[in-house]
């Protein structure tokens, strides 16, 4: 087995955390305000997956009174939602194998989806055939490869082994997708930076 096939077979579903929750890191939601690519404070924010509410938390510290939580740990389905516009934006880390179902369902509840996601999600031809990337505004790499199965410490994370960032849909945009990247260097454990170097 090469070495690649070893790391994606790494842990087998039975050894990740109940319900694929890995807590978003608190950098991830305060770059991506400061980016300036996010929804004014006013917003009407849904995040259907929120764990134990590491991203609605930030975005409360950043002044967002409006956000409403939900998770499948708490009893509610989010992809048995009915399918009604009602939020301004949708900000979520969900599991990664149910990626395209929860940007699916996004897309119909909220006007904006920001998504935490794997860059390489592009090298998925269905997902060009079937129209996930369709509205697809903005792409949001973070610089640095961040491990979100190891516990967040002080303001500080360890570097990982997948490039990740925000997805952003736009429900009323037609072009093509812009790239900003976002520099998380300085939140990086210092031990840890050398490996994804």
């Amino acid at each position: 087995m090469s070495k690649g096939k070893a790391y994606a077979n790494r842990k087998p579903e039975s050894q990740r955390p109940a319900g694929d929750l890995y807590e978003t890191p608190s950098l991830c939601v305060i770059e991506l305000i400061k980016s300036g690519k996010f929804v004014p404070a006013d917003a009407r924010i849904y995040d259907p997956c929120c764990g134990k509410y590491a991203i609605g938390n930030i975005l409360r510290q950043y002044g967002y009174e409006n956000v409403k939580e939900n998770d499948i740990i708490y009893g509610n389905d989010f992809l048995k939602e009915d399918d009604k516009r009602e939020y301004d934006a949708i900000i979520m880390n969900p599991p990664f194998k149910l990626f395209d179902s929860f940007v699916e369902k996004a897309k119909k509840k909220a006007w904006k989806v920001y998504c935490i996601g794997k860059m390489n999600y592009f090298g998925a031809h269905s997902r060009n055939v079937n129209g996930l990337w369709n509205g697809l505004e903005w792409v949001l790499p973070f610089d640095r490869m961040i491990a979100f199965d190891k516990p967040e410490v002080n303001g500080k994370v360890e570097c990982g082994m997948m490039v990740t960032g925000f997805f952003v849909w736009n429900c009323e945009y037609e072009g093509l997708p812009q790239i900003k990247v976002i520099d998380v260097q300085k939140y990086i454990k210092p031990s840890t930076r050398i490996r994804s170097e």
